[in-house]
């Protein structure tokens, strides 16, 4: 793997010009037809895709006050999302049911739903088979929604994975006996995804066992994954310095079905970082955006605004107008577009 010095400098230098991502794949053999309704990758070339814009569900968790379903919906849609994901609602909850009952007075186009487990870390392995039945249970209600959201799972908890820095946790510290719960897990989900329809991706997240791309395609070969694909998050690759570089993960097969990203921007350092809105931090959003748009990804793009504080509808807001602003400007100016 290249110098990890040299992919921060490398992502810092582009960071002066302005755009993009784009992912690829590893070797899972022959992948079958993706599940109805999956969105999948098409050649670069042709007109920028417009991706639906998702606003993830956490948006509203770093203020005293708590919102209704009611004002974070029309949150999203005044600020000109697409789509809505719901994250960690057990939909077993009231609080679910009340946000189901809202769900028909919404015009969102795509609907998503995150879950997560701490079964991988010691601590809870002993609940693994109850953790993975709730999966499973999750997966079917999703399916037989009129809705159909897609769905992603992430494998939560630290605990033994800990480390000084985000590069020395996780995966990094991750022995066999949590590959193999983490194999276990997704082996589960994955059947369940196939079973009934839905577009299943894995979450990458710092500090736990799915913390890299390299580590996202070690776990979905161990599962032998024929649905479930990894995801892309932004704040969560560029924190951790042992993650491959863009072109090597566009050079993966396995992300040829790419069908989630998130965009995050958030300030960094090796141990630690805050999201921000989406044009004040680290990472260059329009260098990242022209990848995706050379990718040719056209699935949608979602949003986290976990502790950002102030008022999160101008958060949300302001991550909207940049991506189609800088679409736009790709779209207007050529010539600005730090890709050939």
């Amino acid at each position: 793997m290249k110098n990890e010095e040299n992919r921060r400098n490398f992502i810092k230098r582009t960071s002066l010009l302005a755009a993009g991502i784009g992912i690829s794949s590893t070797g899972m053999g022959s992948q079958p037809e993706a599940a109805e309704g999956q969105i999948k990758s098409v050649p670069s070339g042709g007109p920028l895709p417009e991706n639906p814009l998702i606003l993830f569900d956490n948006f509203h968790s770093g203020n005293i006050g708590s919102y209704s379903w009611q004002a974070k919906f029309a949150a999203a849609q005044h600020a000109g999302f697409d789509g809505y994901e719901f994250a960690v609602v057990d939909p077993k909850s009231d609080r679910w049911k009340e946000a189901m009952d809202l769900v028909p007075t919404t015009d969102f186009k795509v609907w998503g739903f995150h879950w997560t487990t701490k079964a991988v870390i010691d601590q809870h392995a002993d609940k693994i088979n109850q953790e993975i039945e709730k999966i499973i249970d999750t997966v079917e209600i999703c399916g037989n929604l009129s809705i159909k959201p897609y769905y992603t799972l992430s494998l939560s908890g630290t605990g033994e994975l800990g480390g000084p820095t985000f590069s020395e946790r996780g995966s990094a510290k991750a022995k066999d006996r949590h590959w193999e719960r983490a194999f276990k897990i997704i082996e589960a989900f994955d059947k369940a995804c196939r079973e009934n329809g839905l577009v299943g991706s894995l979450y990458p997240h710092i500090d736990w066992i799915c913390d890299t791309p390299q580590s996202a395609f070690k776990i979905l070969q161990g599962a032998k994954a024929d649905t479930v694909v990894p995801a892309f998050c932004s704040h969560h690759w560029y924190a951790n310095e042992a993650s491959l570089d863009l072109d090597q993960m566009l050079d993966h097969p396995m992300m040829q079905r790419l069908s989630y990203v998130v965009l995050t921007n958030g300030m960094f350092t090796d141990s630690s970082f805050r999201a921000v809105r989406f044009n004040e931090g680290q990472i260059d959003m329009a260098w990242i955006l022209a990848k995706l748009y050379r990718f040719g990804y056209t699935g949608p793009i979602s949003s986290q605004g976990w502790k950002i504080g102030g008022d999160p509808y101008f958060a949300c807001k302001q991550f909207v107008a940049g991506v189609k602003a800088i679409r736009k400007r790709y779209i207007d100016h050529p010539e600005l577009n730090p890709l050939p």
